[in-house]
């Protein structure tokens, strides 16, 4: 583990030529952005040659943000990204680095996997990342139009949000809305790392197929919190991506067709959310 995070350090530096370089942050609030996006640069490259490291490398970040201080306090609490230097304390004093690397890194690789779930429901998952794929992924066209268009300038928060908006599938407008709003609210200007469970799953046959229904609970977290979650069938060695429920407060409820005889639903397999694992 220690050695694909120094293995990384090369290819991080070399993304600050896009991501802090070619395009700076706009005020301290905006700081996280450039080290959380060169961070992902990196990753994101160690996934085209490792896919096992590279979920490894989002899975200490995990454990890390789940580490508590002398007073049992969670690191994850020391404050949203958006709180730049002003991280640093007493309880962790490494908190802007911690935060901005590792709840940094983790937001975008929700947004990334979220526009690329909310595009492609109803198909199995696809585990190995080809160059081919990785170009023409909603994120990967969103980097591109953030770079070309704030190249030499200062970005804020709410504006890379605003890029990713224009890439952002129908399926992921929450309330109707073609806005990111309830991530930035949530996530970004949040500290939540929720838990995620199902309660209550129901099949019912139909010819051809059948339908899914349950409720997902989302405890330790704000009442107010958003998260979209993608919805998995198990069928035999494959894993068939129903589609992204808005887990909206403690209770969302949701029913997909599903292919036929399908008996298990599950939360997220693939770890694609910024929760607290069982």
């Amino acid at each position: 583990m220690d050695r694909s995070l120094s293995n990384s350090v090369i290819a991080h530096e070399t993304a600050h030529q896009w991501w802090g370089d070619l395009v700076t942050w706009g005020g301290y609030r905006d700081q996280w952005l450039v080290e959380a996006l060169a961070n992902y640069s990196s990753l994101m490259l160690l996934e085209s040659q490792d896919s096992g490291k590279f979920h490894a490398v989002l899975e200490k970040y995990r454990g890390d943000l789940l580490t508590t201080d002398r007073d049992g306090v969670v690191l994850a609490d020391a404050g949203p990204v958006t709180l730049g230097t002003r991280l640093n304390s007493s309880h962790f004093p490494g908190g802007y680095e911690a935060i901005s690397y590792g709840r940094g890194t983790w937001l975008f690789h929700m947004l990334r996997s979220m526009m690329l779930d909310g595009s492609r429901s109803g198909k199995a998952h696809v585990s190995e990342v080809s160059e081919a794929r990785l170009v023409d992924e909603p994120f990967a066209r969103a980097l591109r139009k953030l770079r070309e268009r704030y190249q030499g300038r200062p970005v804020t928060t709410r504006e890379v949000l605003k890029v990713f908006e224009e890439d952002l599938p129908p399926s992921l407008w929450f309330e109707g809305r073609k806005s990111l709003d309830w991530f930035y609210e949530g996530w970004v200007n949040g500290t939540a790392l929720p838990r995620l469970e199902l309660e209550n799953v129901k099949y019912n046959d139909k010819p051809g197929s059948t339908v899914v229904s349950g409720t997902i609970l989302q405890s330790e977290a704000p009442k107010d919190l958003v998260t979209a979650v993608p919805v998995y069938a198990a069928l035999g060695n494959k894993a068939i991506l129903l589609g992204v429920v808005f887990a909206d407060g403690q209770e969302s409820s949701f029913h997909f067709s599903a292919p036929a005889g399908a008996r298990r639903a599950v939360l997220d397999p693939y770890h694609t959310v910024l929760t607290r694992l069982r």
